[in-house]
């Protein structure tokens, strides 16, 4: 039944111009206007318009929205175990388990996978780490090899094991300003007639009406 499910998929994947005949995606909607490379791992998830997820990358259960740049070997929605049982093994609470044994016909229920919601124009560097139930701003990044253990604010830019705010993007105004514009949401048309904009850090100085609509 997996086999046939996987080669439905691959079918899938075939006629969406937008994923890699060479990566596996289950159980997820990628807008025809995203873009998957090659050995993505993409579970349980959705994908947004123009945001690209590099070779390698792993994501379960995750939302993440429009423009977005998630670089390769990321790993987005890391599972968890068991920490107040005896044993943290998944072995004693699953039949089906990633040790391939099965020593029970009873499953403990345990959240393994906690949804992960990710905000638009986030960049997620390469060998990025995110644990399951973590919320990401609008416009943040994540530094290449971090280790994300908690909610990030939009547009602070963090780093490290585990991650840290190293500061933000813009002054308070203006990250204001463009959460308040939902730029992300405007119509390509809109985008385009306004691709200086995007082009110049001119943009700051005249924040208020910054897109002509």
């Amino acid at each position: 039944m997996r086999y046939l499910k996987l080669l439905g998929q691959l079918i899938l994947n075939i006629f969406n111009p937008a994923i890699s005949i060479f990566s596996r995606v289950e159980c997820s909607t990628v807008s025809s206007k995203a873009k998957i490379y090659r050995g993505v791992k993409l579970d349980n998830s959705k994908i947004g318009d123009y945001t690209y997820v590099g070779p390698y990358a792993k994501i379960v259960y995750a939302n993440i929205g429009k423009f977005c740049s998630i670089a390769a070997k990321s790993f987005i929605g890391l599972p968890t175990h068991p920490i107040s049982l005896i044993s943290s093994s998944p072995i004693f609470i699953s039949p089906v388990n990633a040790t391939g044994f099965k020593w029970t016909s009873v499953s403990v229920e345990f959240e393994e996978y906690k949804q992960v919601n990710i905000g638009n124009d986030v960049w997620i560097g390469a060998n990025a780490m995110i644990l399951g139930g973590i919320t990401i701003g609008d416009g943040a990044i994540i530094g290449a090899g971090a280790v994300v253990t908690k909610d990030i604010p939009p547009y602070a830019i963090v780093g490290g094991i585990p991650a840290r705010i190293i500061r933000y993007r813009f002054p308070n105004d203006v990250i204001n300003a463009l959460l308040s514009s939902q730029w992300w949401n405007l119509s390509e048309n809109i985008l385009k007639s306004n691709i200086k904009v995007f082009q110049s850090n001119d943009f700051i100085n005249h924040i208020d009406g910054l897109f002509n609509t």
